[in-house]
């Protein structure tokens, strides 16, 4: 019998034990096969399979770089290396294998998955030079190349034109419809723009950059329900796309569905295990959740993996009840001292401070509270005198035309109940009470109102708010109610009332009587010393411009006072005011006031408002899921020495 013969027979023999399962003996046969035939492409082909089989990924590999050395023309051999390493979530493997195939067989799919790899680690400038150079090398697809050319140089016009030249004589090219579609996001055409990435979608739904920049179009124009889906199918398609659930966690945190975005965070984490972003993002969705000690670690994790993070250190010490250990002290302390982002600085001089407050070394502790609001201070703008000429203007108004309120909107909903004032006078412990309650949703300081006032200045420029209030008739008032209940939604379950914890609306209290008139307004309020002196302890990630200097947060507050006083005036029983001093002195009694202000009944629950799951977002959340205590009543004298501005601004409570 010839060699051919029985070179034959043997492989029918090891393929008939391959396909009965007899994996092992399969595999014994045809490693005698390639003992004497080392290059034969059946046996080689057989035994992969098994070892794929068996999960032995490195045999696996090794026959397949055999495989490319005896055929480097066949394509398919490429395709399973590549596929392994997706097996094996091994990103660098799969990135070298899939830039072979590219250079062997260069294709739009290959030059897309390569450019997708590098956009999933930040390599933006790599993602776009690998579609350049495929478009560049390729005839059928120079004309692309130049619209990107045109676009890099600014020629738009040109790029819009040389695209749409490429879609007239194909209406189907998917690579110049997202083109189209990218031109228009950047343009700010988003309509245009999400109508081209859907035609794309229909024609070629397993497109993923598509999908990405569909998620990213949504995104950009705060349509995150609408987003949702486009990053679920992104990651559909690419399961291990690190960017693509980092940014679909923090939709869902946003949205408030807490353990979808941590669930999410999580599995980010276990694709990049040292990214000290996602950890910090981690540590405030638990704090949110009161899991105050997974918090912990998590923001641990992002100091172990960047121990210069000032987020980190300050994101500890904004727990309120964390203590700091003598070696985190120090390290805060020469973290201060390198060259680290100012905003960094900032926050570790924050923390340190709040570290050395629970040492009772307020002197030490102050002195890293100023320096952090003086670099703070120095990055912002703020005016008080301008603040107060603001102030003016909303009370000349609203004083010279009562008239006004005859418009009120006749909407009848009664549902928000608006708790305001200065941060840091107890509105999160109000908030936590109210929401104890079965009839009240607590949500989260929502900016709707706020962007309600821009939209009204945006009638009338040159007039400005509130001047411009007087063009709108009882009819628009109703639109801007509905339209505050409607675009709220989203934050609230199906109990009948809910609050909205935005201390700034004080100033908006006029268009809120306007538009919501039967909206339940509550003033918390709390000593000036002990309020002004914890705004300024406190940093604010945005907004509170004025918590940044003793002298602006003393103006602040007698500004507010103002105007409240004003408000009080004008709507006689229509606002409720608590002192945060009361609440923790006779909770009983000011409870069932505020309850019964609410119009609704009392419950027990509302005095055990500590023992509350909700998610709370400001920086009293892990004080208020604890009973009431007495000892953050005039704090402020630990430091008195320090407080002369404040003194003289408020001498009255300096007792």
């Amino acid at each position: 019998m010839s060699e051919n013969s029985n070179l034959k027979i043997a492989l029918t023999n090891a393929t008939d034990l391959l396909n009965n399962n007899n994996l092992n003996e399969s595999m014994q046969q045809l490693e005698e096969i390639l003992h004497v035939h080392p290059y034969n492409l059946k046996a080689l082909s057989l035994l992969l399979e098994i070892n794929i089989k068996l999960s032995d990924t490195d045999k696996a590999i090794e026959i397949i770089n055999n495989l490319i050395q005896i055929e480097p023309d066949n394509a398919s051999h490429y395709e399973k290396l590549i596929k392994i390493y997706q097996f094996l979530n091994d990103d660098s493997g799969y990135e070298f294998a899939l830039i072979r195939l590219h250079k062997k067989f260069p294709s739009i799919l290959t030059a897309r998955l390569i450019s997708n790899i590098y956009i999933k680690n930040d390599r933006e400038e790599e993602s776009d030079q690998i579609i350049q150079d495929f478009f560049e090398s390729d005839k059928n697809y120079s004309d692309l190349y130049k619209g990107i050319r045109h676009v890099k140089a600014g020629r738009l016009k040109l790029a819009e034109e040389t695209y749409k030249k490429v879609i007239k004589k194909d209406k189907d090219n998917i690579d110049a419809l997202r083109l189209l579609g990218l031109l228009a996001f950047k343009t700010k055409d988003y309509d245009i723009s999400e109508k081209l990435f859907m035609r794309v979608l229909e024609i070629d739904p397993t497109f993923s950059l598509a999908w990405d920049n569909l998620a990213k179009l949504f995104r950009v124009q705060n349509k995150l329900s609408k987003s949702i889906p486009a990053f679920e199918n992104l990651i559909k398609l690419d399961p291990f796309n690190f960017e693509a659930l980092v940014s679909l966690g923090t939709i869902y945190i946003k949205l408030s569905k807490y353990h979808q975005g941590i669930n999410l965070y999580e599995k980010s984490l276990t694709i990049k295990p040292e990214n000290p972003r996602v950890y910090l993002s981690l540590g405030h969705a638990l704090k949110t959740i009161g899991q105050r000690e997974k918090s912990e670690i998590a923001y641990h994790n992002a100091i172990k993996f960047y121990p210069f993070s000032g987020e980190a250190y300050w994101s500890l010490a904004n727990l309120k009840t964390y203590k700091f250990s003598k070696k985190e002290i120090s390290n805060m302390k020469l973290a201060i001292n390198k060259n680290i982002h100012p905003n960094e600085q900032i926050q570790m001089h924050f923390a340190l401070a709040k570290a050395l407050e629970s040492n009772n070394q307020f002197e030490d502790s102050f002195n890293h509270y100023k320096e952090g609001n003086w670099l703070q201070r120095k990055q912002i703008k703020y005016n008080s005198e301008e603040y107060k000429l603001s102030i003016d203007d909303v009370i000349t108004f609203f004083k010279s035309n009562k008239d006004i309120f005859k418009s009120r909107a006749n909407i009848k909903n009664d549902d928000p109940i608006f708790i305001l004032g200065l941060p840091r006078s107890g509105s999160t412990l109000i908030e936590q009470i109210l929401s104890s309650h079965s009839l009240i949703d607590g949500t989260q300081e929502l900016p709707n109102i706020m962007a309600i006032s821009r939209d009204i200045k945006l009638i009338d420029p040159n007039n400005g708010y509130p001047n411009n209030l007087m063009d709108i008739d009882t009819s628009s008032f109703n639109d801007f109610g509905q339209k505050y209940i409607d675009e709220t939604r989203w934050a609230r379950s199906s109990k009948p009332f809910f609050i909205d914890k935005m201390p700034n609306n004080f100033v908006h209290i006029g268009l809120i009587k306007l538009i919501l008139p039967n909206a339940k307004i509550i003033d918390a309020r709390r000593n000036p010393m002990d309020a002004c002196f914890s705004c300024f302890k406190q940093y604010f990630a945005k907004g509170q411009h004025f918590t940044y200097d003793l002298d602006d947060i003393a103006r602040y507050y007698k500004d507010y006072l103002r105007l409240m006083d004003f408000w009080n005036e004008l709507f006689p029983r229509e606002i409720f005011t608590i002192n945060y001093e009361d609440i923790i002195n006779n909770p009983n009694k000011k409870i069932r006031e505020l309850l019964n202000f609410c119009n609704v009944e009392f419950e027990n629950s509302c005095l055990d408002f500590h023992k509350s799951k909700r998610p709370v977002k400001t920086a009293s959340s892990e004080q208020v899921r604890q009973p009431m205590y007495k000892t953050g009543l005039d704090y402020w004298k630990n430091y008195r020495n320090n407080l002369d501005i404040l003194i003289n601004h408020f001498p009255d409570y300096d007792k």
